[in-house]
């Protein structure tokens, strides 16, 4: 029996739109659900001043229909104008800034790698009270891909915290159980759930010679009990996390059968009837709206969007790949079947 559910419009604080042709076909599919989207800014040039971030949102308003709304954090390093980012703050031109630890994800190479030189701009942030959006993962040597969240809360989380206590903070992607619980037990501090995050595990991405390009991402998708712990805070009314799916396409040639992938899952294309699905399972299909549409602006100080969409229990497959003009993408979840469907 179809079973018709209605919920707020939900807005996406986390996608990655990219470029050029990427970014037209990425932003069709973000703004079909979505009334706000928080787009990255690690482009090929990053978004660290103003004057890019209002291009960039040009851009992404051109491409999307007229009632969607891009917010552009600005692109954290060292390197930045103070006066640049502080106005960029104050008049919201910036949509906060992007922590990037150095060489943590795609396009990160111009990122922090010594938080004590990034203090000044995160004195604005405080003092404006605008939020600060954290790749949370510790890169070294010495630590395993499978533990760089947990040494980033330890020694680079905390000592901002400390250092700013007023700070408003999203951890965003948060992929392990000891990052969920840090959320939980500390103030003016939330979290971001991907889809992906809540369906795969490791042993979906690490083969026995090779991996999943496909199901390869950054952060990776850690054990089976991260990802229940990752469900029970998303489902279960918890007001400190909210929807970010980091919908991170690459063309198909750059997704290849080994670590030299360029990590990024596509979700965009199924990613609201994802989580459905995965309410569903939990049964917990009446906290949808709460984790879509609620929890982020509040978290933000934004207004409840006042449309509404509609999804409805219906099989449907999920294609296996999205192309536009010379572009092609593997979806995630291709050839899978989907039980919930946005009815439009």
């Amino acid at each position: 029996m179809n079973k018709n559910i209605e919920i707020i419009q939900p807005d996406d604080w986390h996608v990655h739109f990219r470029e050029g042709d990427m970014l037209e076909m990425v932003t069709n599919f973000s703004s079909r659900i979505n009334k706000r989207c928080v787009a990255m800014p690690n482009t090929e040039i990053p978004i660290t001043d103003t004057n890019k971030a209002s291009s960039y949102k040009e851009l992404l308003e051109r491409a999307s229909n007229n009632n969607f709304i891009p917010l552009i954090p600005c692109y954290l390093n060292e390197n930045l104008d103070l006066e640049d980012f502080r106005t960029g703050i104050q008049n919201k031109v910036f949509f906060g800034s992007k922590l990037y630890p150095s060489n943590a994800t795609t396009n990160s190479s111009h990122g922090v790698s010594d938080i004590s030189k990034i203090f000044k701009f995160l004195e604005i942030l405080e003092e404006e009270k605008s939020p600060l959006l954290i790749h949370g993962e510790k890169v070294a040597d010495n630590i395993d891909i499978f533990d760089r969240e947990k040494y980033f809360i330890d020694d680079e989380l905390s000592f901002i915290r400390k250092k700013f206590p007023l700070l408003k903070i999203t951890l965003e992607h948060v992929s392990t159980s000891y990052g969920v619980n840090y959320v939980k037990e500390n103030e003016n501090i939330a979290g971001t759930i991907t889809p992906h995050h809540m369906l795969l595990t490791k042993k979906d991405v690490f083969l026995d010679d090779a991996i999943n390009p496909h199901h390869f991402c950054m952060p990776v998708v850690k054990n089976e009990t991260d990802l229940i712990a990752l469900r029970n805070a998303a489902c279960y009314n918890n007001s400190k996390f909210f929807l970010g799916t980091d919908s991170a396409p690459h063309p198909i040639q750059e997704k290849k059968p080994d670590l030299s992938s360029k990590p990024g899952i596509f979700s965009s294309p199924c990613s609201i009837e994802l989580y459905a699905e995965i309410f569903d399972e939990e049964n917990a299909i009446d906290n949808l709206e709460i984790f879509c549409s609620i929890n982020g602006p509040k978290h933000y100080n934004y207004p409840i969007n006042d449309t509404k969409i509609k999804l409805e229990k219906k099989e449907w497959f999920m294609s296996e790949f999205s192309s536009y003009k010379d572009i092609q993408v593997k979806n995630f979840y291709a050839n899978k079947k989907i039980n919930w469907k946005v009815a439009y």
